[in-house]
């Protein structure tokens, strides 16, 4: 792997023919982590709404709270990779070259050798009854299995061809599994039986991989873009990057990154969080679009320049926005992770510019704390979202 394992690694710079570009300005993007952060490889996110981010170049696993207070987790990994989660809140991690995979309690105790005699483990993913943990080993292109209560049988389940360096690896809701391969970005559906069907291939080299609301979403490392996969047949699509390497912000069509890899989704499936290997800096995706409608069936006009002042804000703020015909509008306020902490009214408005005043309160009344939020205004079809930020 050419960021991280080995030098031989072709660049693949060829993108298929089946993908496709959609109307990338239904998702915005947006910069929380600074620059060398650490937040650069595998990550996922707990039952209480917290995001865990390996720093593969170093030895720790960071944890980002929903109010966006970020702190190391974890010490001691061996390039931390993959992350995985049981269903009692104990946190799996990769050591890419430490060849185990080791084990965090909730309260951060950690085993380093819980599972041992793996090489260069990378993806991690649970199976839908929780009690099989799943791994990716790049360098000998396997998929191995590891029982939760015999954690010293290491079974290999699926090797060789068509894997080729793989690492990501993600459950959809309706317990189907996907991988990708780092060195060629081919992207495979897992059969129970454990046969390979190639869905589609990006440009490689592919980092991680996530699934939400009937999606699949990929990280190109080499290509600074995202894809997403419908799961109903459609091509794949670039869901944000122009290709070009850098740190713009904004609609996902014009939106810029540098070496994207881990990525994950947030419970509601609107948020992405994808992680940097080259800046470690985290970055998030937002979808404009109300949860259930398709983005191409939501309209290009109708509420537009959707503004805040002051932002950042200490205690108050007012929500500006215009409407070029009569709406209902509702506004909700996210924290980082995607949960809803308020619900502003929702009422009918004429066309024109309006201005909602929120006085930085959450539904029960209480002052939140410190961060980065998201600000959604919806008017009927039409959504638009907002980053704010309380100091």
């Amino acid at each position: 792997m050419q960021k991280r394992f080995s030098s031989s690694v072709a660049l693949t710079l060829i993108l298929m023919a089946v993908i496709h570009t959609p109307l990338l300005a239904q998702w915005d993007v947006s910069t929380v982590g600074q620059s060398g952060a650490g937040l650069d490889d595998g990550m996922i996110i707990d039952s209480a709404g917290n995001l865990y981010i390996s720093q593969y170049q170093g030895t720790v696993v960071r944890r980002m709270t929903p109010d966006g207070v970020v702190s190391v987790f974890a010490d001691g990994f061996d390039a931390p990779n993959g992350l995985a989660l049981d269903a009692a809140g104990n946190l799996y991690v990769a050591n890419a070259r430490g060849a185990r995979i080791s084990r965090v309690t909730p309260g951060g105790s950690v085993t380093q050798d819980f599972i041992t005699g793996v090489a260069n483990p990378s993806g991690l993913v649970f199976n839908p009854a929780g009690d099989t943990l799943l791994i990716s080993q790049y360098g000998s292109s396997r998929i191995s299995k590891v029982a939760l209560a015999d954690p010293g049988n290491v079974e290999t389940w699926i090797s060789g061809s068509p894997l080729d360096g793989p690492i990501g690896l993600s459950f959809d809701s309706a317990g189907n599994l996907y991988v990708g391969n780092y060195n060629n970005g081919r992207i495979f559906a897992v059969s129970s039986g454990g046969s390979l069907t190639e869905l589609a291939t990006i440009q490689s080299l592919l980092g991680f991989l996530t699934t939400s609301n009937g999606s699949l979403y990929a990280t190109s490392y080499s290509g600074n873009r995202v894809y997403r996969l419908p799961l109903d047949g459609s091509p794949i699509e670039v869901l944000a990057g122009t290709s070009a390497s850098g740190q713009a912000d904004g609609p996902a069509s014009e939106a810029t990154f540098n070496g994207p890899n881990g990525i994950v989704a947030t419970a509601s499936g609107d948020t992405l969080y994808v992680s940097e290997f080259n800046t470690g800096r985290l970055r998030m995706l937002v979808s404009r679009t109300p949860t259930g409608v398709d983005e191409a069936e939501v309209p290009a006009a109708g509420l537009v320049d959707v503004q805040t002042y002051p932002n950042p804000f200490r205690e108050s703020t007012t929500i500006s926005f215009t409407l070029s015909e009569p709406h209902s509008v509702s506004i909700d306020i996210y924290n980082m992770l995607g949960q809803r902490v308020r619900t502003l009214d929702a009422r009918p408005l004429p066309a024109g510019t309006h201005a909602v005043p929120w006085n930085g309160r959450d539904d029960a009344g209480r002052l939140i704390s410190g961060g980065v939020y998201v600000c959604t205004v919806r008017a009927g079809s039409f959504s638009r979202s907002i980053m704010l930020t309380r100091p």
